[in-house]
């Protein structure tokens, strides 16, 4: 890990929570506006979570409610936000971004006019009968009252970013949005859209997106611990099964194990499926599913670790009480084709050339038939409900022009699965170097039978 300046140290021992220094978060942001220039945009209001995240350090469950981060090119940021999330935001946004708090539809209390006589602004009691927390703005159930003059009421999350534009001098610039965000209802957008009607509206597409699929240093450190975090979760997962174990005890042990190797929850339930519910692309343990694996079991094991919400997944396929036929085969095959992919992931070249790297050695074993829709994709920051952020990942796809470039991580798969000829399944998380990809995971990658 590195050595972090004392500045950050005293930041780290007091209110704020974030692992970034200042720094990095204003260059994420410079680099941000300058592709916002170049396309001539004024302003961007940003609903991905991973996006808001990557430029305010904003790290909470809160995003099923409307959240937006409005980023004009030469002024102050603006997040628009529930007011009841105001004590996380003191403690984890950059002190760059100002913040618009709108409520639930619920009016505020009207100020006291005997401070004495308000319940939620009296001092705290003192001596033996004082306990509990210190009365403060939502004492009362009310996500607004406050004595702050930035603690503003908007009726509704349309009023606020509404508001905000009006605030920034922005009802008649550039302003694109990200229309492919699932954390943007269709309603709200709709309406900010319509009342805001001599603005110029446009996709912003992947416009943040594209600033953070190379990752900094400090980015890496956080995804190294992740991988460290996520090959201690498989081996656990490995180590529990075998015949007569459940499935809940296989998920029961990977759980613990993430949690006390100092990871947080994933943007992904881990996956655990056996040979009834392996074809569930993304199924995984439940109470239905639940079942004891039995001798000739496959055991389809998939899950990352998360750090500081940066992700590095990981899978194996893991055989219960003896080989299957023609595993050896299939194994040898998956595992070098694996191997050839990493070794293509060089800066500069397309991803469509790492898919087909792949692919050549899979059609070297007679099986030219088969094909995935991708051999892996891009990794970092995620939310639920995906560690590789909102919308279809950016895969390795046969035929995407797509450049890789030093600093990418990707999550690096490789499926041999109802092939007819044997089955096998491996994935790692890797980074882009100078010298083609570096494993990050490194749980052995063996013909596992338990």
């Amino acid at each position: 890990m590195r050595i972090l300046a004392e500045q950050e140290i005293e930041k780290r021992n007091g209110q704020v929570m974030r692992f970034f220094s200042d720094r990095e978060f204003e260059e994420r942001v410079h680099q941000v506006r300058k592709k916002m220039a170049e396309r001539k945009i004024d302003a961007v209001i940003i609903t991905n979570p991973e996006n808001i995240y990557y430029l305010t350090g904003l790290n909470h469950q809160g995003y099923f409610a409307y959240t937006s981060l409005l980023l004009p090119l030469d002024k102050e940021p603006v997040l628009i936000i529930r007011a009841m999330e105001k004590a996380i935001i003191d403690d984890m946004v950059v002190p760059t971004v100002k913040s618009y708090l709108y409520s639930d539809g619920i009016a505020p209390l009207p100020k006291a006019r005997h401070r004495d006589e308000d319940l939620t602004l009296s001092a705290p009691m003192e001596g033996p009968e004082a306990g509990g927390l210190h009365p403060w703005s939502m004492s009362l159930g009310v996500s607004i009252q406050s004595d702050e003059e930035e603690l503003k009421d908007y009726s509704a999350p349309v009023k606020a970013t509404c508001q905000a534009l009006r605030h920034l001098g922005l009802t008649s610039a550039h302003v694109a949005f990200e229309k492919s965000s699932s954390f943007l209802p269709y309603k709200i957008a709709e309406a900010f859209v319509t009342k805001m009607a001599d603005v110029k509206w446009s996709d912003a597409e992947d416009l943040v997106t594209e600033c953070r699929i190379v990752q900094s240093p400090a980015e890496l450190e956080c995804t190294r611990k992740a991988a460290e975090i996520s090959d201690a979760m498989m081996m656990s997962g490995i180590a529990m099964a075998g015949p007569g174990v459940s499935s809940r005890n296989v998920m029961g042990a990977i759980y613990q194990t993430m949690i006390l190797r100092g990871g947080t929850y994933p943007a992904f339930v881990p996956l655990v499926r056996s040979t009834r519910t392996l074809s569930h692309e993304h199924g995984t343990w439940d109470e239905w599913n639940a079942n004891i694996l039995q001798d000739e079991d496959l055991l389809f094991l998939e899950m990352a670790g998360c750090y500081w919400r940066y992700h590095a997944p990981i899978g194996r396929l893991v055989h219960i009480g003896k080989i299957s036929p023609k595993a050896e085969k299939a194994y040898e095959t998956c595992l070098e084709a694996l191997y050839r992919a990493a070794e293509a992931l060089k800066p500069g070249v397309t991803a469509d050339s790492v898919y087909k790297a792949w692919q050549r050695r899979v059609d070297r074993a007679g099986l030219s038939h088969y094909r995935r829709h991708h051999c892996g994709y891009i990794v970092g920051i995620g939310f639920p409900p995906s560690w590789s952020g909102s919308g279809i990942p950016k895969g390795l796809r046969e035929g995407s022009n797509m450049i890789i470039q030093k600093g990418m991580v990707f999550h690096l798969m490789s499926w041999l699965l109802r092939t007819g000829e044997g089955d096998a399944f491996f994935s790692d998380t890797v980074v882009v170097t100078d010298k083609g990809g570096e494993f990050l995971t490194r749980t052995p990658r063996e013909l596992d039978v338990r």
